[in-house]
């Protein structure tokens, strides 16, 4: 899942509002490390190990001897540390963890050898699996869906004719996970298998490679029981493109399941048949439901035929933001140059949203004469959000005129227009920006411009350009691993000579930082927070003992009242519900980063994520997912879960304000 993130404020705020939560730890004893916030030398072993943790360094090895803790939470907590530091080095020691005495921290070491996605792991945990049972073989089968290869993928196929029907379910979702061809032939034979679990898992598996008879095969299953199997059924057939199935999803749209019609919406668009213009329309126009009417506008936008007009035009005055953010667009795509009176109108939206997605269309309608008024808009509006849009705008345009805007708008006072317009001149491919590209990389070099330097970065890399070494090289020693990574990806692919590079464990060794130590919270246990809305309350569990810090940071994030009155500004239908962003826009957070806290936790509906932009770039924004989204397992932390209120998350819509208050 893809979150921008505002670079303003220091980490001076991070140490403020964790402290709270460090010596708040020792008076919550349900927790399942209250055994060892008994003793100052406890509660100092896991003060070290957070400290760790959070410094993504072993301690010059110190970490390892924990492992040989005669406590099993220790050792479990040790084996977590490592798995969330997730060097490949370390291999060897997780897989020696999987004779530990205690099961849960075998547990946990299977679930790190996933999480390192190397093949070194792989022999490791083909044995183990052989010898598993239960939830031990469950998480081994995950964790070789994650590491992939030939010897996981035999045993992941033998384990579909496993007795158990939840061990069959994993085996297939971790079939889906490898992406493998190889895997399809027995995924076709399981989505035939008598448990539901297993068949829409199967089916899901089936979505990611084009291969003869899926569609035919899939699509008897619009027509099952389980609103699941039809969930996914719908989903493979879009994105197989299967146009011999439009006839059975467009009757589909009249599923008793809203989850369903949404994914029977999106795949009619992804199919792009005007067959489907009339019962996506019908839809879009009358259902009850925001989403449903915001994923058949999508449709229609996608389908782009002007058998749509009618249904666009009259979803300009819906009552959702989401579904007039969805029609301005669709409008646009669909209609060109005879668009631009319904996009001026849209420009005067009470919705700061509407509006920006108006000034954008201009460019996807190919509108060239209102290139002035875009470079007025991009220049002089004092929102950030409605300049980055008519920055996107420009980028849309091919006009001679647009290259020397951009360039101009390199210059911007935010950061994130700045960002959006390095993107627009990669698009634009305005190759004569080059050196202005490498003078704003060099400009922005503090935590606001990492994601300035990661998309000139990408600009130069794509271009090919004569800059792209020099700024490749000097990506090699930026404190962000993302345009470290992408750096050296660049440098090997074009054979650079006399490479030398630190490892991301020296560079973090080298800005080891013990003061940080204050600052992290003791484990939390269970906590409780409530998301108040116009809808109605959401009530969510907190997981803090397996996100700690996640979980101390949302806590002291709400008592500081950072949340009140900001927006769930995404909504995207039968997927997620995200909010925390204080720009509105969805590049912003608090002012720093906090660590990924990858858990065994699974997205299931109604868990809560941390919106990043890759690993370790957490901050403010949340999500919660509509159904189950497996896809983000292990890559984004789950810190919660919905225990009362789902209802009220599924009336969300783009813009509605909202306040998180904590229980306990």
């Amino acid at each position: 899942m893809r979150s921008k993130l505002i670079r303003k404020t220091t980490i001076v705020l991070l140490l403020t509002l964790l402290a709270a939560a460090a010596g708040g730890g020792s008076s919550l004893t349900a927790g399942r490390y209250s055994p060892l916030m008994v003793t100052p030398a406890s509660r100092d072993t896991l003060q070290n190990l957070a400290l760790w943790e959070d410094q993504r360094v072993t301690g010059d090895g110190t970490l390892f001897a924990y492992l040989d803790s005669r406590n099993p939470l220790v050792r479990l907590r040790a084996t977590e540390v490592i798995g969330r530091i997730q060097d490949t080095v370390d291999v060897n020691v997780l897989a020696d963890l999987l004779r530990d005495s205690d099961r849960r921290v075998v547990s946990e070491a299977v679930f790190a050898l996933g999480q390192m996605g190397a093949d070194t792991a792989r022999s490791a945990l083909v044995g183990i699996s052989r010898s598993a049972k239960g939830g031990q073989l469950a998480l081994s089968l995950e964790a070789m869906g994650k590491v992939g290869g030939k010897d996981a993928l035999d045993l992941l196929i033998e384990a579909l004719h496993n007795f158990d029907a939840g061990v069959r379910a994993e085996a297939a979702l971790a079939m889906a996970r490898t992406g493998d061809m190889a895997a399809i032939p027995a995924l076709m034979i399981a989505i035939h298998d008598p448990d539901a679990r297993v068949m829409w898992r199967a089916i899901y598996g089936l979505e990611k490679n084009e291969y003869p008879r899926v569609g035919e095969s899939v699509a008897p299953f619009l027509k099952n029981q389980s609103p699941l199997v039809r969930q996914y059924a719908a989903r493979t057939l879009g994105k197989q493109k299967y146009d011999k199935g439009v006839g059975l999803l467009s009757e589909s749209l009249l599923d008793r399941d809203m989850r369903v019609v949404v994914n029977v919406a999106r795949a009619l668009g992804e199919i792009e048949e005007d067959d489907a213009v009339h019962p996506l329309g019908e839809h879009a126009a009358r259902h009850p439901s925001h989403h449903v009417r915001i994923a058949a506008m999508e449709a229609l936008g996608q389908i782009e035929s002007k058998k749509g007009k009618d249904y666009m035009i009259h979803a300009l005055m819906d009552q959702s933001v989401g579904v007039r953010v969805a029609a301005i667009t669709a409008v646009s795509q669909t209609l060109g140059g005879g668009s631009e009176v319904f996009i001026t109108q849209s420009l005067t939206d009470g919705s700061r949203l509407v509006r920006a997605a108006a000034m954008e269309a201009y460019g996807t309608a190919d509108i060239k004469d209102r290139i002035p008024t875009l470079q007025d808009e991009a220049k002089g509006n004092d929102d950030p959000m409605m300049r980055s849009a008519a920055v996107r705008a420009l980028g849309k345009l091919d006009d001679d005129r647009v290259g020397p805007i951009l360039v101009d708008m390199l210059s911007d006072k935010d950061w994130v227009v700045v960002t959006e317009t390095v993107t627009a001149l990669g698009k634009r491919d305005y190759r004569e920006s080059a050196g202005h590209l490498v003078e704003a990389y060099n400009q922005h070099d503090s935590r606001e411009g990492v994601n300035i330097r990661l998309a000139v970065l990408r600009v130069v890399i794509e271009w090919q350009s004569p800059e792209a070494l020099a700024v490749a090289q000097s990506a090699l020693y930026d404190p962000d691993k993302r345009i470290r990574t992408e750096g050296l990806e660049y440098l090997r692919a074009v054979g650079a000579d006399s490479l030398t590079v630190m490892s991301d464990r020296a560079i973090y060794q080298e800005n080891f930082d013990r003061t940080r130590r204050r600052a992290l919270s003791a484990p939390l246990g269970i906590r409780h927070a409530v998301i108040k809305t116009s809808h109605g309350d959401i009530e969510l569990e907190l997981f803090g003992d397996d996100a700690i810090q996640t979980v101390a940071n949302f806590i002291n994030l709400a008592e500081a009242g950072f949340y009140r009155g900001l927006t769930f500004h995404r909504v995207v239908p039968n997927f997620v519900v995200q909010g925390g962003c204080p720009r509105g826009d969805g590049w912003g957070d608090a002012g720093y980063f906090i660590r990924s806290e990858f858990t065994r936790y699974r997205y299931g509906e109604g868990y809560v994520g941390m919106a990043t932009d890759g690993k370790d770039t957490g901050g403010s924004q949340f999500f919660i997912t509509l159904s189950p989204q497996h896809h983000l397992d292990g890559r984004y932390t789950v810190f919660g879960r919905v225990t009362n209120g789902m209802n009220v998350v599924w009336k969300i819509d783009q813009g509605d304000t909202f306040e998180v208050l904590i229980v306990d």
